[in-house]
């Protein structure tokens, strides 16, 4: 707990909460303390004021009827105070004798004064605020105040201060522990999930909660990433499964061939027969591989530092007329009907190869005197691209199986191919950011290319 990155900053937060409430309490705490001196000064600049003017009016004696009116008061909060006559002896006052370092009248003072000075003997030495003033017959007067009050009030809000500092970090430092166990009680579901993956239970998800916050939002990705990762893993099982069963027929048939052949001598003719099937059978394997390295390259976007506007129009016609050609030696008829000035951003040949995979198939399993259509045009959708034939046609359920990597039907296994026309075509069109879809013809198939 405590080596995590949250509870190192919660302790962070805390430290930096700690010197700014420290830095603010004790500006507090010096604001109040100057205050209650402030208070104090002009506590007994008013009380001076007030006995001159007693003297000035009333006379003397009832200065000192004040003066010691006044040690009625709590002893413990009383002013303390000394009238001397202008003979420097006591008349009045509960001082013992005018304090040494006393030299400024007028004024507020703080001034040292020993224990000794004062006739309650449980006062301690220390420095008091005190003014002194001469009278108008030379008798001097001196107004001291003790600061014990003002000691005990300044003790109770440090005291507060202290609280508050220590109940704020306390406060801070619990906050920051419950932050952290809840930002690692999310932590630890991706740690769980990750480890299960690891060890190879590829359809576990991490948990979302029903607070749907930043970290729902990562689990979401986070689990769609797993599920593209998962569906790639099973791609690949499915096309390693599938090269096995496609390609170990005519290597085994290539292999057969030749150990057939030399068994015996022949004459030149019949080895020559031998080697120009054994080429077209590698040439068949060539192409294979190639269709995987095209759909491999298409699929990480590497053809996109080809991309350039494409004359869509002028690429489907000048294909249709080449396999116009190709379905009238088969006596099958192909139809073009491209509307001209279409265009779209990609890659050139990676379209014309969609392309002519598709109308190649279109004519290998369409039966004779069958109708081929290539069409174009640009709909509210968007431009759409669709070839049509009058063939044998796929089932609806089997749709979005053909377009993976060799996937092929049952009828269509006895005819050349490797499977991967159609999943080249899937991955040319995303992309290019569009789509392919396969729909019924009634009969036959119709394949249309959406671009957005």
């Amino acid at each position: 707990m405590f080596n995590t990155s949250a509870m190192r900053i919660a302790l962070r937060y805390a430290g930096l909460y700690a010197v700014l409430m420290t830095l603010g309490l004790s500006i507090l705490y010096w604001t109040s303390s100057d205050y209650v001196d402030e208070q104090i000064s002009t506590g007994l600049k008013q009380r001076m004021l007030e006995l001159l003017r007693i003297d000035k009016e009333k006379g003397r004696d009832n200065v000192i009827h004040t003066l010691n009116a006044q040690q009625t008061i709590d002893v413990k909060y009383r002013r303390h105070f000394l009238l001397l006559d202008p003979n420097h002896k006591k008349l009045t006052g509960d001082l013992e004798e005018w304090p040494p370092n006393l030299n400024r009248y007028g004024e507020v003072t703080n001034v040292w004064i020993e224990g000794r000075l004062i006739s309650d003997q449980s006062k301690e030495d220390g420095y008091w605020p005190m003014v002194a003033a001469t009278l108008t017959d030379g008798s001097k007067l001196l107004l001291a105040q003790s600061l014990e009050q003002a000691e005990e009030l300044q003790e109770v809000i440090l005291y507060t201060i202290v609280m508050i500092l220590l109940v704020s970090v306390s406060l801070a430092l619990t906050m920051g522990w419950f932050i952290g166990r809840t930002l690692l009680a999310r932590i630890d579901n991706i740690n769980t999930t990750a480890k299960a993956i690891t060890s190879g239970d590829f359809s576990r998800r991490v948990p979302l909660s029903e607070r749907n916050d930043e970290f729902d939002e990562l689990a979401e990705q986070l689990n769609r990433m797993l599920m593209r990762i998962e569906q790639l893993l099973a791609g690949m099982r499915q096309v390693t499964d599938n090269i096995a069963h496609d390609l170990r027929k005519p290597l085994s048939r290539l292999r057969s061939r030749l150990e057939i052949t030399l068994l015996e001598a022949r004459d030149p003719i019949e080895y020559r027969q031998v080697l120009s099937e054994t080429i077209e059978d590698a040439d068949d394997l060539i192409r294979t591989f190639n269709a995987l390295l095209e759909i491999a390259q298409t699929e990480a976007g590497s053809f996109r530092g080809e991309w350039q506007p494409v004359d869509l129009s002028t690429l489907l016609e000048g294909l249709g007329e080449l396999y116009q050609e190709l379905a009238e030696s088969q006596d099958k008829h192909l139809t073009i009907n491209v509307q001209q000035g279409l265009s779209v951003m990609g890659n050139r040949h990676l379209l014309a190869q969609a392309i002519s995979n598709l109308l190649d198939n279109a004519i290998k399993y369409t039966h004779d005197n069958g109708q081929i259509t290539l069409a174009a045009g640009q709909q509210p959708e968007g431009l759409v691209v669709l070839i049509s034939d009058n063939g044998l046609g796929i089932p609806a359920d089997k749709h979005s199986l053909v377009l993976e990597r060799f996937s092929r039907l049952d009828a269509a296994r006895s005819t050349s191919g490797s499977g991967l026309g159609l999943s080249l075509v899937k991955a040319v069109m995303e992309l290019h950011v569009a789509s392919v879809g396969l729909e019924d013809n009634q009969p036959g198939l119709r394949v249309r290319l959406h671009f957005q």
